[in-house]
Protein backbone atom coordinates (compact mmCIF):
# COMPACT_ATOMS: atom_id res chain seq x y z
CA UNK A 1 0.00 0.00 0.00
CA UNK A 2 3.00 2.62 1.11
CA UNK A 3 4.91 1.53 -2.54
CA UNK A 4 1.46 2.32 -4.63
CA UNK A 5 0.81 5.61 -2.35
CA UNK A 6 4.61 6.21 -3.38
CA UNK A 7 4.34 5.71 -7.03
CA UNK A 8 0.82 7.91 -7.47
CA UNK A 9 2.66 10.54 -5.43
CA UNK A 10 5.56 11.08 -8.29
CA UNK A 11 3.37 10.07 -11.10
CA UNK A 12 1.10 13.22 -9.95
CA UNK A 13 4.30 15.42 -9.46
CA UNK A 14 5.71 14.31 -12.57
CA UNK A 15 2.54 15.72 -14.38
CA UNK A 16 2.42 18.20 -12.13
CA UNK A 17 5.87 19.78 -12.89
CA UNK A 18 5.26 19.17 -16.92
CA UNK A 19 2.08 21.12 -16.71
CA UNK A 20 4.29 24.05 -15.43
CA UNK A 21 5.02 25.23 -18.72
CA UNK A 22 1.87 23.98 -20.76
CA UNK A 23 -1.42 25.95 -21.22
CA UNK A 24 -2.71 24.35 -18.74
CA UNK A 25 -4.54 25.39 -15.67
CA UNK A 26 -3.87 23.80 -11.97
CA UNK A 27 -5.79 23.80 -8.51
CA UNK A 28 -9.30 23.95 -9.61
CA UNK A 29 -11.80 24.44 -7.04
CA UNK A 30 -15.56 24.95 -6.43
CA UNK A 31 -17.13 26.31 -3.31
CA UNK A 32 -20.69 26.72 -3.12
CA UNK A 33 -21.85 30.56 -2.88
CA UNK A 34 -25.17 32.15 -1.56
CA UNK A 35 -28.14 30.55 -3.01
CA UNK A 36 -27.33 28.77 -6.23
CA UNK A 37 -24.34 30.28 -6.99
CA UNK A 38 -20.97 28.73 -7.22
CA UNK A 39 -17.67 30.44 -7.13
CA UNK A 40 -15.12 28.05 -9.57
CA UNK A 41 -11.30 29.26 -8.72
CA UNK A 42 -7.58 28.04 -10.20
CA UNK A 43 -3.95 28.75 -11.12
CA UNK A 44 -2.77 29.86 -14.34
CA UNK A 45 0.40 28.30 -15.35
CA UNK A 46 3.48 30.64 -15.75
CA UNK A 47 4.87 31.51 -18.90
CA UNK A 48 2.82 28.53 -20.83
CA UNK A 49 4.03 27.87 -24.46
CA UNK A 50 1.95 28.68 -26.39
CA UNK A 51 0.49 31.77 -24.85
CA UNK A 52 -2.91 31.18 -23.60
CA UNK A 53 -5.56 33.44 -25.25
CA UNK A 54 -9.03 32.60 -23.40
CA UNK A 55 -10.23 30.27 -21.02
CA UNK A 56 -13.14 28.26 -21.66
CA UNK A 57 -15.44 26.71 -18.59
CA UNK A 58 -17.78 23.74 -18.93
CA UNK A 59 -19.85 22.37 -15.85
CA UNK A 60 -21.38 18.64 -15.47
CA UNK A 61 -23.34 16.77 -13.06
CA UNK A 62 -20.45 13.70 -13.21
CA UNK A 63 -16.95 13.91 -13.08
CA UNK A 64 -15.46 15.18 -15.58
CA UNK A 65 -12.09 13.27 -16.76
CA UNK A 66 -11.87 13.26 -20.48
CA UNK A 67 -12.06 16.29 -23.18
CA UNK A 68 -14.18 13.67 -25.24
CA UNK A 69 -16.92 14.24 -22.52
CA UNK A 70 -16.72 17.92 -22.70
CA UNK A 71 -19.09 17.34 -25.63
CA UNK A 72 -21.86 16.27 -23.42
CA UNK A 73 -21.21 18.63 -20.95
CA UNK A 74 -22.56 22.62 -20.32
CA UNK A 75 -20.66 25.40 -21.95
CA UNK A 76 -20.32 27.89 -18.84
CA UNK A 77 -18.58 30.59 -20.62
CA UNK A 78 -15.80 32.16 -21.83
CA UNK A 79 -13.44 34.17 -20.08
CA UNK A 80 -9.94 36.41 -20.72
CA UNK A 81 -6.52 34.46 -20.35
CA UNK A 82 -5.75 36.36 -17.12
CA UNK A 83 -9.10 35.10 -15.01
CA UNK A 84 -8.74 33.04 -12.30
CA UNK A 85 -12.10 32.33 -11.03
CA UNK A 86 -15.36 32.85 -12.09
CA UNK A 87 -18.79 32.77 -10.32
CA UNK A 88 -21.63 30.55 -12.02
CA UNK A 89 -25.80 30.43 -11.31
CA UNK A 90 -27.67 27.33 -11.43
CA UNK A 91 -31.21 26.41 -11.63
CA UNK A 92 -31.27 23.97 -9.06
CA UNK A 93 -29.13 21.97 -6.15
CA UNK A 94 -27.58 19.44 -8.22
CA UNK A 95 -24.21 18.11 -7.55
CA UNK A 96 -21.51 20.14 -10.22
CA UNK A 97 -18.34 19.13 -11.41
CA UNK A 98 -16.43 21.88 -13.37
CA UNK A 99 -13.66 21.79 -16.09
CA UNK A 100 -11.41 25.17 -16.99
CA UNK A 101 -10.07 24.63 -20.55
CA UNK A 102 -6.98 26.60 -21.79
CA UNK A 103 -7.11 28.12 -25.47
CA UNK A 104 -4.30 28.98 -27.55
CA UNK A 105 -4.52 29.07 -31.22
CA UNK A 106 -7.28 25.77 -30.65
CA UNK A 107 -8.18 24.36 -26.96
CA UNK A 108 -5.63 22.58 -25.12
CA UNK A 109 -7.47 19.29 -24.70
CA UNK A 110 -6.11 17.73 -22.04
CA UNK A 111 -8.16 17.02 -18.91
CA UNK A 112 -6.05 16.55 -15.76
CA UNK A 113 -8.60 15.84 -12.92
CA UNK A 114 -7.63 17.95 -9.44
CA UNK A 115 -5.06 20.22 -12.13
CA UNK A 116 -8.16 21.59 -14.66
CA UNK A 117 -10.52 19.20 -13.54
CA UNK A 118 -12.40 19.02 -9.99
CA UNK A 119 -12.70 15.89 -8.01
CA UNK A 120 -16.03 16.45 -6.51
CA UNK A 121 -19.16 17.99 -6.75
CA UNK A 122 -20.01 21.02 -5.32
CA UNK A 123 -23.14 20.41 -3.19
CA UNK A 124 -26.03 23.12 -2.94
CA UNK A 125 -28.44 22.72 -0.34
CA UNK A 126 -31.85 23.99 -0.75
CA UNK A 127 -33.08 27.30 1.80
CA UNK A 128 -35.91 26.59 4.12
CA UNK A 129 -37.97 29.66 4.48
CA UNK A 130 -37.60 30.23 8.34
CA UNK A 131 -41.30 30.25 10.74
CA UNK A 132 -43.18 32.94 11.96
CA UNK A 133 -46.17 33.00 13.73
CA UNK A 134 -49.13 33.31 11.86
CA UNK A 135 -51.35 36.43 11.74
CA UNK A 136 -54.65 35.57 13.17
CA UNK A 137 -57.07 35.21 11.22
CA UNK A 138 -61.01 36.82 11.68
CA UNK A 139 -63.59 34.13 13.73
CA UNK A 140 -65.51 32.22 11.30
CA UNK A 141 -69.26 34.02 10.86
CA UNK A 142 -71.91 31.45 11.36
CA UNK A 143 -74.97 31.03 9.56
CA UNK A 144 -78.04 29.79 10.61
CA UNK A 145 -79.94 27.69 8.38
CA UNK A 146 -81.38 29.43 5.86
CA UNK A 147 -79.61 32.66 5.90
CA UNK A 148 -77.32 33.52 2.61
CA UNK A 149 -74.15 33.57 3.28
CA UNK A 150 -72.30 37.41 2.34
CA UNK A 151 -70.20 35.65 0.09
CA UNK A 152 -70.06 32.64 -1.50
CA UNK A 153 -67.87 29.79 -1.10
CA UNK A 154 -65.29 29.36 -3.60
CA UNK A 155 -65.72 25.61 -5.02
CA UNK A 156 -61.97 24.79 -5.55
CA UNK A 157 -60.85 21.20 -6.76
CA UNK A 158 -56.80 21.46 -7.09
CA UNK A 159 -56.41 17.78 -6.54
CA UNK A 160 -58.56 16.44 -9.37
CA UNK A 161 -58.45 19.77 -11.46
CA UNK A 162 -62.15 20.02 -12.37
CA UNK A 163 -65.01 21.71 -10.53
CA UNK A 164 -68.91 21.80 -10.73
CA UNK A 165 -70.16 25.37 -10.46
CA UNK A 166 -67.97 28.65 -10.62
CA UNK A 167 -64.49 28.66 -9.99
CA UNK A 168 -61.72 31.24 -8.95
CA UNK A 169 -59.26 29.60 -10.48
CA UNK A 170 -59.18 28.11 -14.51
CA UNK A 171 -58.80 24.61 -14.92
CA UNK A 172 -55.27 25.42 -16.39
CA UNK A 173 -54.02 26.74 -13.73
CA UNK A 174 -55.57 24.26 -11.07
CA UNK A 175 -53.81 21.32 -13.64
CA UNK A 176 -50.74 23.46 -13.54
CA UNK A 177 -50.97 23.86 -9.80
CA UNK A 178 -50.93 20.05 -9.01
CA UNK A 179 -47.48 19.76 -10.64
CA UNK A 180 -45.70 22.25 -7.84
CA UNK A 181 -47.38 20.66 -4.61
CA UNK A 182 -47.93 17.78 -2.55
CA UNK A 183 -50.94 19.08 -0.89
CA UNK A 184 -52.84 16.97 1.64
CA UNK A 185 -56.14 18.55 3.39
CA UNK A 186 -55.24 17.06 6.45
CA UNK A 187 -51.71 18.95 6.75
CA UNK A 188 -51.43 21.57 9.34
CA UNK A 189 -50.64 25.02 8.31
CA UNK A 190 -47.05 26.09 8.05
CA UNK A 191 -46.15 29.87 9.35
CA UNK A 192 -43.79 31.24 6.90
CA UNK A 193 -41.95 34.16 6.11
CA UNK A 194 -40.95 36.24 2.95
CA UNK A 195 -39.09 35.34 0.65
CA UNK A 196 -36.70 37.55 -0.85
CA UNK A 197 -33.92 36.29 -3.79
CA UNK A 198 -30.33 36.99 -3.40
CA UNK A 199 -30.07 39.71 -5.97
CA UNK A 200 -32.52 41.79 -3.94
CA UNK A 201 -30.98 41.79 -0.60
CA UNK A 202 -28.39 44.80 -1.36
CA UNK A 203 -28.94 47.86 -3.16
CA UNK A 204 -28.19 47.60 -7.04
CA UNK A 205 -26.33 51.11 -7.92
CA UNK A 206 -28.90 51.69 -10.75
CA UNK A 207 -31.39 50.21 -13.22
CA UNK A 208 -34.65 47.31 -13.12
CA UNK A 209 -33.10 45.69 -10.14
CA UNK A 210 -32.66 49.08 -8.17
CA UNK A 211 -36.46 50.20 -8.85
CA UNK A 212 -37.76 46.40 -7.97
CA UNK A 213 -35.24 47.12 -4.79
CA UNK A 214 -37.09 50.09 -4.26
CA UNK A 215 -40.46 48.86 -4.00
CA UNK A 216 -39.87 46.21 -1.91
CA UNK A 217 -38.22 48.44 0.62
CA UNK A 218 -41.10 50.75 0.49
CA UNK A 219 -43.35 48.57 0.47
CA UNK A 220 -43.02 44.67 0.67
CA UNK A 221 -40.48 44.85 3.34
CA UNK A 222 -42.72 46.90 5.57
CA UNK A 223 -45.52 44.60 5.13
CA UNK A 224 -47.73 47.07 2.85
CA UNK A 225 -48.64 43.98 0.75
CA UNK A 226 -51.97 46.02 -0.91
CA UNK A 227 -49.44 48.65 -1.81
CA UNK A 228 -46.65 46.18 -2.98
CA UNK A 229 -49.04 45.03 -5.38
CA UNK A 230 -50.09 48.06 -7.17
CA UNK A 231 -46.30 49.03 -7.58
CA UNK A 232 -45.18 45.68 -8.45
CA UNK A 233 -47.83 45.68 -11.49
CA UNK A 234 -46.88 49.31 -12.77
CA UNK A 235 -42.99 47.90 -13.14
CA UNK A 236 -44.56 44.98 -14.53
CA UNK A 237 -46.03 47.17 -16.89
CA UNK A 238 -42.36 48.98 -18.11
CA UNK A 239 -40.03 47.97 -20.19
CA UNK A 240 -37.39 46.12 -17.16
CA UNK A 241 -35.19 42.98 -18.02
CA UNK A 242 -36.64 39.30 -18.15
CA UNK A 243 -35.21 38.36 -14.85
CA UNK A 244 -36.84 41.07 -13.28
CA UNK A 245 -40.09 40.51 -14.67
CA UNK A 246 -39.68 37.09 -13.37
CA UNK A 247 -39.05 37.82 -9.48
CA UNK A 248 -42.22 40.62 -9.65
CA UNK A 249 -43.68 38.10 -10.63
CA UNK A 250 -43.01 35.94 -7.40
CA UNK A 251 -43.11 39.12 -5.31
CA UNK A 252 -46.53 39.66 -6.24
CA UNK A 253 -47.58 35.92 -5.63
CA UNK A 254 -45.89 36.55 -2.32
CA UNK A 255 -47.92 39.78 -1.66
CA UNK A 256 -51.13 38.19 -2.90
CA UNK A 257 -50.57 35.42 -0.14
CA UNK A 258 -50.17 37.73 2.45
CA UNK A 259 -53.28 39.82 2.29
CA UNK A 260 -55.02 36.25 2.12
CA UNK A 261 -55.92 36.06 -1.50
CA UNK A 262 -54.68 32.85 -1.77
CA UNK A 263 -56.15 32.06 -5.29
CA UNK A 264 -54.92 35.30 -6.75
CA UNK A 265 -51.35 33.91 -5.14
CA UNK A 266 -51.76 30.72 -6.72
CA UNK A 267 -52.61 32.34 -10.83
CA UNK A 268 -49.19 34.41 -9.91
CA UNK A 269 -46.76 31.16 -8.44
CA UNK A 270 -47.98 29.27 -12.01
CA UNK A 271 -46.68 31.99 -14.12
CA UNK A 272 -43.08 31.76 -12.94
CA UNK A 273 -42.74 27.96 -12.05
CA UNK A 274 -40.68 27.15 -15.05
CA UNK A 275 -38.69 29.35 -14.15
CA UNK A 276 -38.25 28.76 -10.24
CA UNK A 277 -39.28 25.35 -9.66
CA UNK A 278 -38.07 24.92 -6.26
CA UNK A 279 -39.38 28.39 -4.05
CA UNK A 280 -42.80 27.70 -6.43
CA UNK A 281 -43.78 23.88 -5.43
CA UNK A 282 -42.56 25.16 -1.63
CA UNK A 283 -44.92 28.40 -1.69
CA UNK A 284 -47.56 26.33 -3.72
CA UNK A 285 -47.84 23.85 -0.52
CA UNK A 286 -48.22 26.89 1.83
CA UNK A 287 -50.91 28.61 -0.92
CA UNK A 288 -52.93 25.44 -1.25
CA UNK A 289 -52.64 24.55 2.23
CA UNK A 290 -54.36 27.98 2.82
CA UNK A 291 -57.22 27.56 0.76
CA UNK A 292 -60.92 25.75 2.37
CA UNK A 293 -61.25 22.32 0.38
CA UNK A 294 -64.62 20.64 0.73
CA UNK A 295 -65.07 17.78 2.76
Amino acid sequence: MKKILIILTLFFTIIYAHAQNKPIVTDIQAVAAKGTRINVYWTLPQNPEPQITKLLIYRDTRPISSYNQLSGAYFVAELPAEACGYTDSVMDYNDYFYAVIAFTDRPFDLILVSMNSTVEGVHLTAPQPKDIEPKKKPDEKLYTEGTMRETPLPFINYVEGQGQGDTLISDDVAKSATQFSSYSSKSGRTPVTPYFFEEDLISPDSGDDFLLFEVLKNTFVQEKYEESIVLLNKLNGTNISESVRNRVYFYIAEAYFFTGDFEEAAKAFVKVAHVYPLQTKIWMNYTLDRIALPE
